[in-house]
């Protein structure tokens, strides 16, 4: 499989065009970089931004569900309508 078949494939699996990814990706990505930063800062003050990884966590981890769950959602109307037209 070359790389432009696995993007597709990709963008596919994710029921997302490419703008919606990127969208997705990037502002998660900056997230991490954020409470990164702050990480650090709190490595050396451990009174600043205590609960930044966590938060973190639990954000992506919901983030991620939900995307997960609409996907899901999306792919159960599909097979349903499939089965009805059958």
């Amino acid at each position: 499989m070359n790389l432009k078949q696995k993007w597709k494939q990709h963008l596919q699996e994710n029921s997302m065009t490419y703008w919606q990814h990127l969208k997705f990706a990037v502002g998660h990505g900056l997230c991490c970089i954020k409470a990164g930063v702050y990480l650090c800062i709190h490595g050396f003050l451990p009174c600043f931004r205590r609960r930044a990884g966590s938060r973190l966590v639990m954000r992506l981890n919901k983030d991620f569900k939900d995307h997960r769950y609409d996907i899901y959602n999306e792919r159960q109307k599909k097979e349903v309508a499939n089965n009805e037209s059958n």
